[in-house]
């Protein structure tokens, strides 16, 4: 990875400021209001609740929920903590009974969910609050922008994005309990204004008892080489050969190591995830080059950026297969998988690896590419082509452009009405960098 020395210079100020502040936390806030009802709702809602947090839960399904929320760590690092319950305040299908009076609404739903539920808490969200993800792949910027529009925007104190859920977790009673199966070494958050990353840094290590580090700001998450390119070279290298009707048994998918998602990873994966990783590297230097202030160091390609996240947990780093298949905190997620007869599976189309990595993934790094200057991305047209195909749906067109009638379900820039490149980096640049054209970007 190459810095800029102003990039350098602001890394090495940043880590001599959190060497002398240590260990020490930020406060933590008397109401939380959590959005949504999957894995990390669960978790999050039950652990800030057992910390003595009053929080409330927007979710579809409130009557499925009990009063309290089991949390279970037995095997994971936290198993000292032992089984805990947090007692929630309110669940309800309705913003205007969880929102108001809260400090922090955190979204904890998948990208395609987060547009909706962000047009849902904007007419009740208190002036000054901090408004975040849980995990902001997708634009989760650009979203907030656009669900809250020029005034109801003036309200939120703080814009955050997290660039991985805090826990890898599963819910394993709706409503009713969860697993936490292992917490993550540190958070990365992201913050508009950029100014407010600090603070908000100090809060969320306080919220749940992890080392929360900054990032510069919201496109080193969108560009964060993570699910939207892994899910994808791994999903087709496992079911390159299905042709949307035949199943496989279990010995099959054995057999082509296709039963864990990233424990199995082989080398053709590997290959296609390095592929769509060099494209996605592409668009940090293009954007780079238009705006060379901008910083995106924590773009790291993908086996750096995985080793920086899961540290010691990474035992053989020798090559980019390696880095997935010895790293602990892979073990033990299994390969989604729909059961079409008893003992035969079927890739499972329904599940997040499409509905999220394609539409609100590879397709909003394709719609940078265009507003960039349209450079070819073989890799990246061709895993849309190739989930879309079983998705049933039109992305990207013969002509290898974008879908402008279909762009409305995706997460793509030119969604929230977002045409020129300008408009990507304004809520990624400091205050007095906004306007500032570089002498580079005029070459």
């Amino acid at each position: 990875m190459t810095l800029s020395v102003a990039q350098a210079e602001n890394m090495l100020k940043r880590q001599l400021e959190e060497r002398k502040r240590g260990p020490s936390y930020g406060r933590l806030p008397r109401q939380v209001t959590i959005c949504g009802g999957g894995n990390g709702a669960h978790v999050c809602a039950g652990f800030l609740a057992w910390k003595g947090i009053k929080v409330n839960v927007l979710t579809r399904r409130p009557r499925e929920w009990a009063p309290s929320i089991e949390i279970i760590t037995q095997s994971s690092s936290w198993e000292a903590k032992g089984t805990f319950a947090g007692t929630l305040h309110v669940v309800s299908d309705e913003a205007s009974r969880v929102v108001p009076g809260s400090e922090y609404v955190i979204i904890a739903a998948p990208a395609n969910a987060h547009p909706a539920l962000l047009t849902k808490v904007a007419p009740h969200l208190d002036f000054g609050a901090k408004i975040g993800a849980l995990f902001a792949q997708g634009g989760f910027d650009w979203a907030v922008k656009h669900a809250f529009g020029t005034e109801k925007i003036k309200r939120i104190g703080v814009m955050f994005g997290l660039q991985n859920i805090p826990w890898i977790c599963k819910a394993v009673k709706y409503g009713h309990s969860a697993r936490i199966l292992g917490p993550k070494k540190g958070l990365w958050v992201a913050t508009y204004p950029v100014e407010a990353r600090d603070a908000t840094a100090r809060d969320l290590e306080s919220m749940f008892d992890i080392p929360c580090h900054t990032l510069p700001n919201f496109l080193n998450l969108t560009l964060t080489p993570s699910n939207q390119i892994i899910h994808p070279a791994r999903y087709y290298a496992i079911f390159r050969d299905w042709d949307g009707k035949r199943s496989y048994s279990r010995r099959e998918l054995e057999a082509r190591e296709g039963l864990t998602l990233y424990k199995g990873m082989d080398e053709y994966s590997a290959e296609c995830l390095a592929t769509l990783d060099n494209e996605l590297q592409q668009i940090k230097f293009a954007l780079l080059q238009q705006f060379p202030q901008l910083d995106l160091s924590y773009v790291m390609p993908i086996g750096e950026r995985i080793v920086n996240q899961y540290g010691d947990d990474v035992t053989n780093r020798s090559s980019l297969r390696q880095i997935f298949r010895s790293n602990r905190g892979y073990s033990s997620c299994l390969t989604p998988l729909k059961e079409q007869s008893p003992g035969r599976y079927q890739p499972l189309v329904e599940s997040r690896l499409f509905w999220e990595d394609i539409p609100y993934g590879l397709v909003i790094l394709k719609n940078l590419v265009e507003l960039l200057g349209n450079f070819p991305t073989p890799a990246i047209d061709f895993m849309i082509r190739w989930h879309q195909t079983f998705m049933k749906k039109d992305y990207l067109l013969s002509d290898n452009q974008l879908n402008p009638r279909l762009l409305h379900e995706t997460g793509a820039p030119c969604k929230y009405g977002i045409h020129r490149v300008e408009e990507i980096v304004e809520t990624c640049l400091p205050r007095e960098l906004l306007g500032y054209r570089h002498p580079r970007s005029r070459m």
